[in-house]
């Protein structure tokens, strides 16, 4: 009896669970599509086919796992960043700081990765922060000068590096934003 086809989407999502264990596991410069094959049982050959570089599986593997995130509109830029966070900490299968830090190593490496991930995964990310930062820059709760794009990346660095902490997000958004702010 044979393998089920990649293209199911049920095969599919194990292959790209398998990608997202291995890249948390062993960073964006020891991965390969051997690692990926063991793990999800498919030939590598197979992998190959399907996407020709590690950069392309691993973005397809990210996309298809992207949770889902709301806009809040909670009438504070605190609080619509408290439920901004709380769905990137939704409880998912996967090591969401280790993979964020593969992602980062291998962005340096690869540009083809780089390009991908700001193309893809970034923005489905930053979206969301960057709608709540106009909205309080429009209620005057931030200053109309503040660079939105450092905010951001300074909310979503403080994240992954400190997401195995308990309450990260109360203490970003309570020790960090609500003194910033105000």
């Amino acid at each position: 009896m044979g393998r089920t086809p990649l293209d199911t989407p049920a095969r599919q999502q194990e292959v790209f669970a398998a990608v997202l264990h291995v890249l948390a596991e062993v960073g964006y410069a020891r991965f390969n599509m051997d690692l990926v094959a063991a793990r999800a049982r498919a030939s590598k050959a197979s992998l190959y086919r399907r996407w020709p570089s590690k950069a392309r599986l691993i973005t397809e593997a990210l996309k298809a796992n992207l949770p889902v995130l709301a806009q809040p509109d909670e009438g504070t830029f605190a609080e619509d960043v408290r439920q901004i966070m709380r769905s990137w900490g939704e409880p998912m299968p996967f090591d969401t700081a280790g993979i964020f830090l593969g992602l980062l190593e291998g962005s340096r490496q690869d540009a083809d990765l780089a390009c991908l991930r700001a193309e893809h995964v970034d923005r489905a990310y930053t979206e969301h922060l960057r709608v709540a930062i106009d909205r309080a820059k429009a209620r005057g709760e931030l200053p109309a000068g503040l660079d939105g794009d450092v905010l951001v990346t300074a909310l979503i660095s403080t994240f992954i590096l400190r997401s195995e902490e308990d309450d990260v997000i109360g203490s970003i958004v309570d020790g960090l934003l609500r003194p910033l702010i105000g």
